[in-house]
């Protein structure tokens, strides 16, 4: 054999080496992250807040996945696109969900959410993203809806909060993420505090409606209807 064929069958046989080693090495494995330790006890107390119960916290269908999403401001600003490698535990409303609650207990009562004789919370998220403004700087941003609520809305509003990621990456937008959900937990719970929930409270349960209540032109029924067959004498 020439010693060309010899070069050919060479290059041949170290191709088909390196199309095996990518078959049977695994792809690169996924990176899981959660919002981690809730942040330190402020240097201010906080306002306490009377007993109160937490709805399930929702948000729009795309984010009812483990995605870590991201949007390129500066060129692709319409577009929101997922790492391919870096995901959630779990959901981030459920994520948001956990911290809320957390955070509720630790400023006053949780109870759980079938004891109507007290105000309910319910979260919203709008928004749980990674944003870049550049190549090199991106910002965590949550946006959420609260609602408070007792026989009736009590208060309505809508919080937004930004933080700079440490690096231009999803391990950065998670950390900006997670400082970014503290700061909008922390807003709505402050909020929460200066509204009149003790005074709903105190109120009780609202009373049960009637069932069915005649209408205004209603036929009163006799106390006992004649039976089909009377008896015969």
């Amino acid at each position: 054999m020439t010693p060309v064929g010899l070069v050919r069958i060479a290059a041949l046989a170290a191709l088909l080496a390196l199309a095996g080693c990518s078959a049977l090495s695994p792809g690169p494995s996924a990176l899981t992250y959660d919002l981690g330790p809730m942040a330190g006890t402020p240097s201010q107390s906080p306002a306490a807040l009377p007993k109160l119960r937490v709805a399930q916290t929702d948000g729009p269908v795309w984010m009812d996945n483990q995605s870590l999403y991201y949007r390129l401001q500066y060129s692709q600003a319409q577009r929101l696109q997922a790492y391919a490698t870096q995901r959630w535990v779990d959901s981030p409303p459920r994520l948001f969900d956990a911290r809320l609650r957390d955070a509720v207990s630790g400023r006053g009562a949780l109870t759980w959410f079938g004891d109507g004789s007290v105000p309910a919370l319910k979260v919203d998220l709008l928004a749980f993203e990674q944003v870049f403004d550049s190549a090199t700087a991106s910002r965590g941003v949550v946006r959420a809806r609260a609602t408070v609520y007792h026989k009736g809305l009590i208060g309505q509003k809508t919080f937004v909060a930004e933080q700079p990621a440490p690096s231009a990456d999803g391990a950065g937008g998670v950390k900006a993420l997670s400082t970014s959900s503290d700061a909008v937990i922390a807003a709505i719970l402050d909020w929460a505090a200066t509204l009149p929930l003790a005074a709903a409270t105190a109120s009780g349960p609202a009373a049960l409606p009637v069932a069915n209540p005649p209408g205004a032109n209603a036929v009163p029924l006799p106390a006992s209807p004649p039976s089909p067959n009377p008896p015969r004498p």
